[in-house]
């Protein structure tokens, strides 16, 4: 904190640098009002891409001086009032843009910046983006990023016990989808079941999910889609005071006594905007219905510090962060109820983000990342470092750059732009299950947009170039290992998108997209041999595997109206040699060998898939003070050479709310009252559970909360109470790795206070 506070003060010091030929700065002004005239004040105004904001006075008047020229998406959110998106741009002159907002009972989400170059709305983005932010994404934390964002239509959590979530977009999941934090990928769940995304939640702006491919703008692994974890928005004070703000925000969980706490303190000085975060959380071992789960404990530790600069030829950032994590691992007790397996997970993340004019309205932004990964495997509570049963280092650069050109024909807005990665991995500890290697990745891509009459066109290509380095090692256990020897595997992949949104009247919109995205296979479906603890089998990976590819086609309908937000759709998608791992009849049971396991070998495989679903969702205002949230959703997945169900594909399921919020009070209290129902998985793989292990039953979850806003001299303070599994059922969720041994998480009841000054 000191020297981010230290660095603040000598940049806000520095002058400026004068723009070439003495060029005026940008400026944008207008005036916001309402659909009967009245102006509008509060309106929060943001230049999405430049990240600068304002808010509108009490005339509805606002202005922003010192922009970089190009062009840009500009935000106008305001709580009872439908947010809006107009795209700008800005040169050497005053621009000026007045704004109507259609008044709207319905909460609808701000913006949108992941699916495309420019920032957008769900009502004007041809693609399929889900937005958790605010009081939702509050309402919606947990410890995992996973079942952060499994109550949004379409999406689940593949759990390891409350401390390892992995997202699961329409039945994929893993390396299928990409985990994006602040603008740097994050590849650290490939290794199996028990590795999730290392990033943090409570501190974030919004979580963005992309449903379906979107490999054009984010290559391998977007596959199935993208959660993208965006960050505040530095804050800045350019042409006025220095200006400072503190947020707060704690928790407690009932279950499993789970204290955590957010603190996220923020400056800015004319041109410098400043932010430091901190949170922890720790939690007991999960209890269930039928009492608790020994060793299912966790404790995380994640901060941040960030400092940047803006001015009217671009910007320049600089972002760390750091976490780490004590995941305990819950083993089935009839099989060895002493075990208190325990991982440790050491993430760091370094980024650096400049954005820069590059003369008229085109401009440049330029990303570069690193991290590392640094997890540590022990197979019992005690063990030291020197105690590591697997190790696992993984490192990535990253370095990105788009070319954001001037509009085409006034119309026509998008970006030319380049990608590469280099990730070398190595390994220690006696569990050798992937050799030492190192990925290298290029790509290429155009992605344009353009509004013609009442239809928002899209369109994307990329090419990339995929290399895998692999050394020369032994793999498996000392009593049972072969030799890797040093290989090269190369793949190459065309990618691209079309979509299209026509608009039927203001508040409907019909969407289309049609996505083709790319996979390439990772280490461990290429080389694993050996035992994997998280999935109870003996892995053996196929070195020549190809490509996944996926055509998907996506139709929906949209309606965002006063009283009512509406969506509903179906896709369907095809895989081409999506990967899977197939079971053998054979045993890693050989007599002779003391360490043998007796589990099942099961060997990298390749086969057609096919996927199709529907989702659905409602959000209903029929009174001022009640809300009444709906939505449903279902995937069907067939791997369509061996005419059986894919593994690991969630069942029907249906969620819904009512909230009344006495709207006129000040206070704003609410009470709410929802649940889900999920239904029973009729269409198993056959492999998916042990013999003799049936299917589990459906089950209904309730939950209650109340809440109440309580406005102080300079600021606000926010309480929510939240009781979820109300009844504390007995049930077994199917996307759990514990399903066969272990109920999942009884009653919770959750307290939050949240603070802003």
């Amino acid at each position: 904190m000191p020297a981010a506070l230290a660095l603040l003060l000598v940049l806000a010091a520095a002058p400026a640098p004068p723009l070439p030929g003495g060029t005026a700065a940008g400026t944008l002004t207008g005036r916001v009002t309402d659909e009967r005239g009245q102006p509008l004040d509060e309106v929060r105004v943001i230049v999405v891409e430049a990240q600068r904001s304002t808010v509108t006075a009490g005339d509805g008047r606002y202005r922003l001086d010192g922009l970089p020229a190009g062009t840009f998406g500009v935000a106008f959110n305001r709580v009872g009032y439908a947010p809006a998106v107009r795209r700008v741009t800005i040169g050497d002159s005053v621009v000026t843009l007045d704004v109507v907002l259609r008044a709207t009972a319905v909460e609808l989400p701000e913006v949108q910046t992941s699916a495309s170059p420019l920032a957008s709305t769900t009502l004007t983005s041809p693609q399929n983006v889900a937005v958790l932010g605010g009081r939702e994404l509050t309402g919606a934390l947990a410890p995992t990023l996973g079942e952060t964002v499994a109550a949004l239509p379409g999406l689940r959590s593949w759990s390891t016990g409350a401390g390892i979530g992995k997202p699961v977009i329409r039945g994929l999941g893993g390396n299928r989808v990409l985990t994006v934090e602040g603008g740097v990928r994050t590849e650290t769940q490939q290794w199996g079941d028990e590795h999730g995304p290392n990033v943090e939640v409570a501190d974030a702006a919004r979580i963005e999910v992309i449903k379906g491919p979107q490999s054009v703008l984010y290559g391998s692994d977007a596959l199935g889609g993208v959660v993208n974890v965006v960050p505040r928005d530095l804050p800045d004070a350019i042409g006025t005071r220095p200006t400072g703000r503190v947020r707060a925000l704690v928790g407690y969980g009932s279950n499993n006594r789970s204290p955590d706490g957010t603190l996220i303190l923020e400056g800015a000085s004319g041109h410098v905007g400043a932010r430091v975060t901190a949170t922890g959380r720790t939690a007991q071992d999960v209890r269930t219905a039928d009492g608790p789960l020994a060793n299912s404990g966790l404790d995380a530790v994640n901060g941040s510090a960030a400092v940047g600069w803006r001015g009217r030829w671009g910007s320049v950032s600089a972002t760390l962060t750091r976490r780490g994590e004590r995941v305990e691992i819950h083993e089935d007790p009839a099989a060895d109820p002493g075990a208190t397996p325990f991982q440790r997970i050491t993430d760091t993340r370094l980024r650096f983000a400049g954005m820069a004019t590059l003369g008229g309205t085109s401009r440049l932004e330029v990303n570069l990342g690193w991290q590392r990964n640094l997890r540590r495997e022990f197979e019992a509570e005690g063990d030291t470092e020197d105690d590591v049963a697997a190790g696992l280092d993984a490192r990535q650069w990253l370095g990105e750059a788009h070319y954001h050109h001037a509009p085409i024909a006034g119309r026509v807005v998008g970006t030319v732009g380049a990608q590469a990665t280099h990730s070398p991995f190595d390994r220690f500890g006696p569990e050798r299950l992937i050799p030492v290697n190192r990925s290298t990745a290029t790509g290429i891509f155009a992605f344009e947009e353009a509004d013609v009459g009442r239809w928002h066109l899209a369109a994307g290509l990329r090419f990339d170039w995929r290399q895998l380095d692999v050394d020369s090692g032994a793999n498996g256990r000392a009593t049972r290992e072969i030799l890797v020897p040093a290989q090269r595997r190369t793949w190459t992949a065309l990618t691209g998108n079309l979509g299209a949104l026509y608009r039927v009247s203001d508040p409907v919109a019909v969407v289309l997209n049609v996505g083709r995205g790319f996979r390439a296979p990772n280490p461990f479906e290429l080389y694993a041999y050996g035992v994997h603890e998280g999935t109870q089998e003996f892995l053996i990976g196929t070195p020549t595997l190809a490509n996944e590819t996926s055509l998907t086609t996506d139709l929906a309908l949209r309606v965002q109206s006063r009283l009512v937000r509406a969506e509903v759709g179906g896709y369907l998608t095809f895989v081409d040699r999506f990967i899977y791992a197939q079971p053998t009849d054979q045993f890693d049971d050989d007599p002779a060998d003391p360490e043998a396991s007796g589990l099942r070998e099961f060997v990298s495989a390749q086969a057609d898939a096919r996927l199709w679903g529907l989702e659905a969702s409602v959000d209903v205002h029929p009174r001022e003070w009640l809300e009444v949230v709906a939505g449903l959703d279902y995937t069907n997945a067939t791997n369509t050479e061996r005419g059986e169900p894919l593994p690991y594909i969630p069942p029907f399921r249906a969620t819904y709310e009512a909230r009344l919020t006495a709207t006129r009070s000040r206070f704003l209290p609410w009470v709410s009252l929802g649940g889900e129902t999920n239904a029973r998985q009729s269409r198993p793989n056959p492999f998916e559970l042990a013999p003799g292990v049936p299917v589990m039953d459906g089950y209904t979850l309730l939950q209650a909360g109340t809440g109440v806003v309580l406005p102080a001299r300079s600021g606000v303070v926010t309480v929510d109470l939240v009781a979820r599994n109300l009844l504390d059922a007995r049930y077994v969720r199917w996307m759990s790795r514990f399903r066969e041994y272990a109920l999942d998480m009884g009653r919770n009841v959750v307290l939050r206070v949240g603070a802003e000054f």
